[in-house]
């Protein structure tokens, strides 16, 4: 370990109990942390001067200005860019000697091989009950966070540990993601203070700096700042939930649907279009020929392709279509990609609202 090394963990080593033990174990621990956003920001931020041997860092999206206010790593020249690279920019620039890893990929259960803790800073359900399954298997733990409007959640998890726990435990039943920063919005210091708690479950499993909260969910309040903890146990009816749809529904890519929208005649043999963002992302400019989640009716039998700012919401929208019986594709990427490629878009209106397809 070099002089620099030495002297960028020095407050940690001096906690009582820590010493060369704990920043011996942290210097041997590979982190895996999947989203690179609201929570992920302050996790990486903490976990950057940790003293880890290596952390990776998951996450297919591209900054974007609303993501400033509380997405901490990022500045307004990082517009566009992909989170995991930005992210590994400034982790690297803290720890010349960690190893950072930077996927811009949606999660896969194979990213958690290799790691001795994975962070869950995803914020989505879906993901979440991915990367449950993924690390029961691995017999890996991982610390979960979420954040939505001002409340916030913390607990960490582990399925093969001395009392096993997981997120099935807590959520005993397969829902699609429900609520968004986009449409229900979030304090952005919330963001700050919950994954700071979670950044602390890292070194706290790692290297026994405090106690983790397995087996605790730790829920805060943030128009009143009351922090309060629940016990959370496994039942004996427990059971892991299966999808409500065994595969994730499938995508096309934006130049690929331009395509198919060119080739379909006055709206005959293309798609419907779905645009799921909120009515103030929407006035930002939408896919020609999108509409409106509640103008899709229900003996509409075309096939759909659901179109969000990045793929997330759609992919949740598009899953519980399917799970009824609907033909439901993501556009990848979402509307980010489809501009990013120079595709054309639309402000919203009565023409372009009434499902023309192919305009």
């Amino acid at each position: 370990m070099t002089d620099d090394r030495r002297r960028l963990l020095s407050r940690t080593a001096a906690l009582q109990g820590a010493g060369d033990r704990a920043v011996r174990a942290l210097s041997e621990a590979s982190v895996l942390v999947v989203g690179a956003g609201g929570l992920g920001a302050p996790v990486l931020t903490y976990l950057a001067g940790a003293g880890l041997r290596r952390v990776t860092v998951v996450d297919h999206d591209v900054v974007d200005t609303s993501n400033l206010a509380r997405q901490t790593l990022f500045a307004a020249a990082d517009v566009g860019r992909p989170k995991a690279e930005c992210a590994a920019e400034r982790v690297r620039g803290v720890d010349p000697e960690l190893e950072v890893v930077a996927l811009a990929e949606p999660f896969r259960a194979g990213h958690v091989q290799g790691h001795d803790v994975v962070v869950d800073a995803a914020d989505s359900v879906e993901v979440t009950r991915a990367i449950s399954d993924a690390c029961a298997v691995a017999g890996v733990p991982f610390v979960w966070g979420t954040v939505l409007g001002t409340d916030g959640q913390v607990s960490v998890f582990h399925d093969a540990g001395p009392d096993p726990i997981d997120f099935h435990d807590l959520h005993p039943d397969a829902l699609p993601d429900e609520g968004s920063c986009a449409l229900d919005g979030v304090l952005p210091a919330l963001c700050g203070a919950v994954g700071s708690v979670m950044a602390a479950q890292v070194t706290a499993i790692v290297a026994g700096i405090g106690e983790p909260l397995t087996g605790r969910v730790l829920t805060v309040d943030a128009r009143r700042w009351r922090w309060t903890e629940s016990t959370l146990r496994r039942g004996p009816g427990s059971r892991r939930p299966s999808p409500s749809v065994d595969e994730a529904p499938p995508r096309i890519a934006p130049a690929a649907l331009a395509a198919r929208l060119d080739r379909a005649t006055d709206g005959v043999g293309g798609p419907v279009l779905v645009d799921v963002r909120t009515p103030a992302e929407r006035a930002t400019g939408i896919v020609p020929g999108s509409i409106r989640p509640e103008d899709l009716t229900a003996d509409d039998e075309r096939p759909v392709v659901v179109v969000c700012a990045s793929g997330v919401r759609a992919t949740a929208w598009a899953r519980s279509a399917r799970a009824e019986g609907r033909d439901a594709t993501v556009l990848d990427g979402g509307i980010q990609a489809w501009e990013r490629e120079g595709l054309p878009t639309r402000t919203p209106g009565a023409t372009a609202d009434a499902g023309t397809i192919g305009a």
